[in-house]
């Protein structure tokens, strides 16, 4: 299976994109000023202005100090710009001052740990515990958990490759009992606010990490058909939220639901046009369902977004190869290399290419090139050589 997390594995702090999610079982009338600055920062950080999203979170989060979710979603994207040292300076300072809240000394505590999961639990476990009436920090012990718990069945996945049976009882196990935490976490936040979105989301992830576990085909599917039925229920209840509709998306391409995919990885992608991996995730479906010509369109504005990343490009040759594309395709693994030498499946698949052209001398250079990189697939590339050298023979 191809994998499309964009999420997932991605897991996030808190999801939100949403403006307006209900806190009750009553509708609320009107969005708090917070709540609306709020609304705007994930409306504009899904449009790609990073530096403009973070200057409003900074301003939900001055109208209403002591609201556990502007400050989350605040953290989560200085963390992935890498600007940890900056934030940590941040709520030290903010804990260290008169009023502080005690969402700001939660946060800065989080900030102090490296970061483990048993440290993030003790933190959040005690910040939920001051806060009986509050959903949000059980969402994020619910994050932790569901993290922890896809990071072991990634591990049991590598040891059935490498017939490693006690590692995999092992990952299995700790999987499990990640779940099982992460079931309770999200239990009680649900007994507090069950409409909230965000617990309908986090109930998505953690039933596409149930599934994943599961060893029969039926017992796996079932599994995901809840995930898919959170998901729907999350992105029902905030139109605006990206992470449901990506998560969405990918649930349905493993079920193998190609036009419900489709459907939901073209909202995510309309809602976050400068996300680059929900356009790698809306391009393989596209290419899935043998609409190459739009597929490549969506690989390359993810080649353009993420300057840095051989994989839209490599995908993106993929695509024009299956439409015949030769020419095209071999640029596109050319640059792919430009980007990362480290690319190597692009020497691979240049090779192939070349040879299905009769340009023999050609390809076996690239194949060559791909076994000298120590490429996985070594083996059979080497036969691909013998057999042109062969040919040059006769």
């Amino acid at each position: 299976m191809i994998a499309l997390r964009a999420t997932a594995v991605l897991l996030v702090l808190v999801s939100a994109a949403c403006s307006r999610d209900p806190r009750t079982l009553l509708p609320r009338e009107t969005p708090t000023p917070a709540e609306e600055r709020f609304g705007e920062a994930s409306r504009v950080a899904a449009a790609g202005n990073v530096e403009s999203a973070l200057a409003t979170y900074r301003e939900a989060v001055a109208l209403d100090r002591a609201a556990v979710r502007p400050h989350l979603r605040y953290v989560r994207q200085m963390l992935r710009l890498g600007r940890r040292a900056e934030l940590r300076r941040d709520y030290d300072a903010r804990a260290a001052a008169p009023g502080a809240t005690d969402a700001e000394r939660t946060i800065a505590e989080r900030l102090r740990t490296n970061g483990a999961s048993s440290a993030l639990r003790r933190v959040y476990t005690a910040a939920a515990e001051r806060n009986p009436r509050s959903p949000w920090w059980r969402l994020a012990l619910a994050e932790v958990e569901i993290a922890e718990a896809d990071a072991w069945n990634e591990r049991r996945v590598s040891a059935i490759e490498r017939a490693d049976r006690k590692e995999e009882l092992t990952a299995f196990q700790q999987s499990a009992s990640a779940v099982k935490r992460a079931q309770r976490a999200l239990a009680a936040a649900a007994e507090i606010d069950p409409q909230l979105a965000e617990v309908h989301l986090f109930r998505g992830f953690l039933r596409g990490v149930e599934g994943d576990l599961q060893p029969s085909a039926p017992a796996r599917e079932a599994a995901y058909r809840a995930a898919e039925a959170a998901f729907s229920s999350a992105s029902s209840r905030s139109p605006d939220m990206v992470e449901a509709w990506g998560a969405l998306g990918d649930i349905r391409f493993r079920l193998g639901d190609a036009r419900g995919s489709l459907i939901a990885f073209l909202e995510a992608v309309r809602l976050a046009p400068a996300d680059a991996t929900l356009r790698i995730s809306l391009g393989v479906a596209l290419h899935e369902a043998d609409r190459l010509a739009e597929a490549a369109v969506q690989y390359r504005q993810a080649a353009a977004l993420s300057t840095w990343d051989p994989d839209p490009l490599l995908r993106l040759g993929d695509a024009l190869a299956d439409d015949e594309r030769w020419d095209p395709a071999l640029a596109a693994y050319r640059e792919a290399l430009q980007r990362d030498p480290n690319a190597v499946e692009a020497h691979r698949k240049t090779g192939m290419i070349l040879e299905y052209l009769e340009r023999p001398g050609q390809a076996r250079a690239a194949y060559e090139r791909y076994v000298t990189a120590g490429g996985e697939r070594s083996s059979s590339v080497k036969r691909r050589i013998e057999r042109l050298l062969r040919a040059e023979e006769r």
